[in-house]
């Protein structure tokens, strides 16, 4: 009976999600799961739009936290009280990693935390934004945009599901204490919901950012640049009215603003998630290294002993580090559009000798100053970190085989 209950839940949530053709319908249900995993404490209301703080997600949060601490301190001891019989290099080697894990997740944890205030401005900008071109009548295409975040989610839902399953499988056959048993696959579950409500916050609202200057700078093209008939412009913008481009400056202050509007989300962003991104990047460049490294060594020499959970380990750190990857494709991204969009400014300056042609300029050099990719500190994201990564953990990963190669010899 509760099989075909859950069942009939989960058909009626797929069918919530296939009619609403509002985006922000598919992006409630991740909002209302981080309010129940006690991520997402700061509600709004829907009808009045304040902000309040829900007292059942934030005692989710407080207990989510307690336990977390509880599991890293307890495990230390369990580990060295009831794991001598399991005292590896292995087992130790594993056991420390998940304790940093956990120390980990508690400071994302508490960051997510304070981000509660902050997503909602962010999301109201993007609505701003939206509701302004639909005024314009070049409303942004939500469907599209909703598609394609339940298909990641999907995707990320499976995969998460199998590593999940995985590491209860290795821990279960590689512990032989009962309590390391249980303290382990609790304190992993937790630091994966930890990890994943952090990941689906930012992918998301960078995702929904990317779109919108990309749909700006389409609106721009369309109506500034002569026209180029195409089935991406027919079907993104069929209502404007192309007699009307180069009438007034107008329509360009109103590409500024709503460019404004856009900067004003990315700025928020910052200071939203700065701490979570620059934990992103600390931790990207050890953990697959080591976890690669043991699995080498594991492989090396024939020691199966936990490879089933360093195997999972490593494949793992290699999904957060393609998860990190995704984050700075989506800020290029955002780059890109920005550099477009200043292209099509000087374009259009070259090819017609209007009155506001002095202030297209200055907008130009506005938006080139502006930087509004995401950073890390100094270090911006783009592909220059990605790749600088990549170098950096093959290189240590190089280093500590011809070190293990040395000794054995």
């Amino acid at each position: 009976m509760a099989r075909l209950d859950l069942m009939a839940s989960v058909k009626g949530v797929w069918k919530y999600i296939i009619r609403h053709e509002n985006m922000y319908d598919v992006i409630n249900l991740h909002l209302i799961a981080l309010k129940i995993c006690g991520e997402l404490f700061v509600c709004r209301n829907r009808s009045t739009g304040q902000l309040y703080v829900s007292w059942k997600s934030f005692a989710s949060f407080v207990a989510q936290l307690i336990c977390l601490i509880m599991l890293v301190v307890g495990g230390y001891f369990a580990q060295r009280s009831y794991g001598k019989e399991d005292a590896t290099y292995l087992h130790r080697g594993t056991s420390i990693l998940i304790r940093f894990s956990g120390v980990f997740a508690v400071v994302i944890s508490i960051s997510n935390a304070i981000v509660g205030r902050r997503i909602w401005a962010i999301l109201d900008c993007l609505d701003r934004f939206d509701k302004r071109m639909q005024i314009l009548n070049a409303p942004v295409d939500h469907r599209t945009q909703k598609l394609v975040i339940v298909a990641w989610t999907l995707v990320f839902v499976v995969g998460v599901s199998s590593f999940m399953l995985g590491f209860v499988f290795a821990i279960s056959t590689n512990y032989s204490n009962i309590l390391l048993q249980i303290v382990t696959i609790t304190q992993i579950i937790i630091f994966v919901m930890v990890i994943v409500s952090m990941l689906c916050q930012i992918v998301i609202v960078m995702y929904l950012a990317s779109y919108r200057f990309y749909h700006l700078r389409r609106f721009y093209e369309v109506n500034f640049l002569p026209w180029k008939p195409g089935l991406i412009f027919l079907s993104e913008l069929t209502t404007v009215n192309q007699f009307r481009r180069l009438a007034d400056s107008t329509a360009f202050n109103t590409v500024m603003e709503l460019y404004d509007t856009l900067r004003e989300a990315v700025r928020l962003m910052h200071r939203a998630y700065s701490v979570q991104l620059l934990s992103m990047t600390v931790s990207n460049i050890p953990s697959p290294t080591l976890a690669l490294f043991a699995m080498y060594r594991s492989f090396m020499t024939s020691n199966y002993d936990m490879q089933n959970l360093i195997i999972t380990m490593a494949a793992s750190s290699m999904m957060y580090l393609m998860a990190y990857f995704l984050l700075i494709f989506l800020s290029t991204s955002i780059k890109y559009e920005t550099q477009r969009l200043i292209e099509c400014f000087h374009h259009f300056t070259n090819l017609n000798n209007v009155e506001f042609e002095s202030m297209i300029k200055v907008s130009a050099d506005e938006v080139n100053r502006d930087n509004v990719a995401l950073h890390v500190g100094p270090v911006e994201l783009n592909w220059k970190l990605a790749f600088s990564m990549i170098g950096t953990i093959i290189s240590y990963l190089i280093i500590l085989i011809q070190f293990d190669r040395t000794s054995a010899g």
